[in-house]
This record gives C-alpha cells, structure tokens and sequence, in this order.
C-alpha cells in the first residue's frame, strides 16, 4: 500500500506538469509500476498480480477523477462493495452444500485427538476401560451429553484404589464443530501420574 500510493502520487505530479490530457498515460504508467515490485523480488506471480492491482486502482482513481470533475455524487462507490459482498454471499450460501450433523461421535473423537495431552490415555469413544497401573486398579471413563444442537460436554472420569486408598478427578470439554472450550473439572489428581 505504501509503495502503490507513494507511484500513484508522484504519477499524478508528473501528469499535472506533461500529459495533462493523456489518461491513458497515466494508467499505463501504473500498471508497470505495479510490475516493477514483483520483477525486483524476481517473483512472476507477484509481478502480474502487481500490475493487475495498480491497473484496477488507476481505472478506478480515473473514473471518481471524471464523476468528481461533472460533480456526481459518489454514493455509489461506496455502496458497490457492500452490495457485491451480499450477493457474492448469497450467491454462495445458494450453491454450497449444505455441512452434515456433527455427530456426538465426531465431537467425542475432536476431543481425544490430543496427540501427547492427558486425553491420550482416556478411550477414544465414550464408554470405559480398566487397568492396573502402579498397583492401583484405575477406571477411566469418556461420555458424552448433548447440551444444544451439536453442542456437547464430553467429560473425563478416572477413578483409582489401591487396598483403602481411593480417589477420583474429572475434567469435561464443552465441544461444538472445531471448537472446543475447557469446561471445568475436580478432584485429587491420581498418584501414578508423579
């Protein structure tokens, strides 16, 4: 932006002093400008979108150059883009299909794939296992409640005992598509973990 407004001003110095009536100057100048940025990168794709840019904002600073000189109201330069936004959206909303349920499944699998974080050790799919770890017989537990549409807690419980020492500690995920937000949790923290 900087580099395109410091061309665009001194381009329009330069037409003020000699090619007053040539336009067609001016946004010839601008398009190879805008080339220039790329070609000194040495980057082809950067060059022409370059050039392409400073051409459409060279016709455009021209074409509100020429309403502004027969004093016509600029409203609808300002109105285009907010218009073309709405109907590239609807447009869009129209032919794109439409995304299928998330699944109380699919948000109990977003929550367990960690990768290297405590829900590692927790069963993929909601029900529960047990194991002996450190001599402690320890149940680990993932369920799953739907709280909206395709809004679900997904919780965590581990329960351990070893002789009379026993314990538990939970924590849950509020999981909806590709978000998922800590919802709390409690309890004594297992020992087998130190």
């Amino acid at each position: 932006m900087i580099y395109g407004n410091l061309v665009s001003v001194g381009i329009e110095y330069l037409q003020k002093k000699w090619f007053i009536k040539h336009t067609w100057l001016y946004v010839l100048f601008h398009g190879f400008l805008g080339l220039l940025n790329g070609l000194f990168f040495q980057e082809t794709t950067l060059a022409l979108a370059g050039m392409v840019v400073a051409l459409f904002y060279a016709f455009i600073d021209r074409w509100l150059y020429v309403r502004d000189k027969v004093q016509q109201s600029p409203k609808m330069f300002f109105l285009f883009p907010v218009l073309a936004c709405g109907l590239l959206w609807g447009y869009f909303q129209i032919i794109s299909e439409p995304l299928p349920p998330f699944s109380m499944e699919e948000a109990v699998n977003f929550a367990t794939a960690g990768n290297g974080t405590v829900t590692d050790v927790f069963p993929k799919n909601v029900g529960k296992w047990d194991e002996m770890i450190h001599g402690y017989h320890v149940e680990r537990e993932t369920s799953a409640k739907e709280i909206g549409k395709e809004k679900y807690i997904i919780t965590f419980t581990e329960r351990w005992n070893k002789g009379k020492e026993k314990g538990s500690w939970f924590f849950s995920y509020e999981v909806e598509r590709g978000s998922l937000t800590a919802n709390g949790g409690e309890g004594a923290y297992p020992p087998y973990y130190k």
